[in-house]
């Protein structure tokens, strides 16, 4: 179905403070780069309780910080004096007609979405509860939070989009025979992002020149967090899909090493990534 969407920039900047508004829907959105706190304050509807999402850029992939008060702006005001500075740059807020127990709501069924959709790391330590509302309250929630989803892909903020969802295209392989251990399988995605699949393999290791690439460091995170584990002495094994923000990036961690993704990457006719998209 068609929908009317209004942005309106509010210091007449592009990037700068802006309204979003949608025809039919009393909620209001407000998206707020982090030196615009101040202006942002002069708006009445920010003093009003909502959900808010602090977006980062994050170390290897976006990142977000996902919460909820009955008094946005003052809540906003407190990030800013307690967290470091390159920790977020862009606040997206959501309010209108909410009420302590919807937004509680709200916040809980985002961090879970956030989560499962697994694009984004999300800096929030405690995970909300969802907290119990009626048939009603509910349905208005679910309203309120497809508002959200819309205007939060619309302006590129793909937190709940579930890359699965999308996938439909060509299936790629990077396998080195000269290089054990490096077997990796995925697709890219409409965003340009790259999934590896479940059971690819990443080699143990590792070239001098990718020591001191940040991919190093993304590799060993995933370690940390179990996405990759042991497999034999020349492998790791990954235990789940993973979205990379490249195909570069997860060619590197498959190999272990630095590589140009688009053209090492490949379909089952040895085409690569960029003979199928780009040219």
């Amino acid at each position: 179905m068609a929908q009317v969407i209004t942005t309106i920039l509010l210091n007449d900047n592009p990037k700068g403070l802006r309204l979003i508004e949608m025809e039919g829907r009393t909620g209001k959105v407000f998206i707020a780069p982090r030196g615009k706190l101040a202006e942002l304050r002069a708006r009445e509807e920010v003093g009003q309780p909502g959900l808010y999402f602090l977006f980062g850029e994050g170390k290897e992939r976006p990142s977000v910080y996902i919460g909820q008060s009955e008094n946005v702006i003052g809540r906003l005001i407190s990030h800013d004096a307690d967290r470091e500075e390159d920790e977020w740059n862009v606040a997206f807020i959501f309010v209108g007609s909410l009420d302590s127990a919807l937004i509680k709501y709200l916040e809980s069924i985002s961090v879970d979405t956030a989560k499962k959709a697994d694009r984004y790391d999300i800096s929030n330590t405690a995970i909300p509860r969802e907290n119990r509302l009626s048939e009603a309250q509910k349905i208005v929630a679910f309203q309120c939070f497809e508002h959200i989803k819309l205007v939060a892909g619309l302006f590129g903020y793909l937190v709940f989009e579930d890359s699965k969802k999308q996938i439909g295209g060509v299936m790629y392989s990077m396998k080195y025979v000269t290089l054990k251990g490096a077997d990796g399988h995925g697709t890219l995605l409409p965003t340009e992002e790259f999934i590896v699949y479940k059971n690819s393999l990443a080699r143990k290791k590792e070239q001098p020149s990718f020591l001191r690439n940040s991919s190093k460091q993304l590799k060993n995170r995933l370690i940390e967090d179990g996405i990759l584990k042991d497999h034999d002495e020349n492998s790791y094994i990954f235990t789940k899909d993973y979205i990379f923000t490249s195909p570069s990036s997860a060619g590197n961690v498959i190999i272990g090493g630095i590589c140009n993704g688009w053209d090492t990457w490949k379909d089952n006719q040895g085409h690569s990534l960029d003979e199928n998209v780009r040219k």
